[in-house]
């Protein structure tokens, strides 16, 4: 699934902007591989302010033109993002955020991965999958992240 080289990628990222949330692309390319583009972490910054009160400690909100830059280079395949001294959990916010104001993901197909960093160790992560039988997100577990 994720290659073991781009897992190590996003936990070196993960733990690069301790203790501030990271958050990044997983994009698919025309042969299937798939990559990690990081994003900056604007929360808390004039700009995000307008559409975010959090923190880079405590959110995150990827950096538009970064964001629209990444997303020309593949096929988006999953959002990627840390929770700093807490679990790999698919909170509140973040399903709320997937789904905007609907039932349905903005983003069809698309997957959620948060990995849990804990005093600048990556602990784990668990990667989120809309399940449309159930109307609401799988979860699973993400091996080999952890180094």
């Amino acid at each position: 699934m994720i290659a073991p080289e781009v897992l190590r990628q996003i936990a070196a990222h993960a733990r690069s902007t301790y203790p501030a949330e990271c958050c990044g692309l997983l994009l698919r390319d025309r042969s299937g591989a798939i990559s990690f583009r990081p994003i900056p972490n604007i929360a808390g910054s004039p700009e995000a302010r307008p559409t975010s009160s959090r923190t880079a400690r405590d959110g995150y909100v990827m950096d538009p033109k970064a964001l629209l830059s990444a997303m020309q280079e593949g096929d988006l395949w999953a959002i990627v993002h840390s929770h700093p001294d807490v679990g790999a959990y698919f909170s509140k916010e973040d399903r709320d955020m997937a789904l905007g104001d609907g039932e349905e993901p903005l983003w069809p197909g698309v997957r959620y991965l948060v990995v849990s960093v804990r005093a600048g160790r990556v602990e784990g992560a668990r990667i989120y999958t809309w399940d449309s039988s159930r109307g609401d997100f799988a979860e699973e577990e993400v091996i080999g992240i952890i180094e």
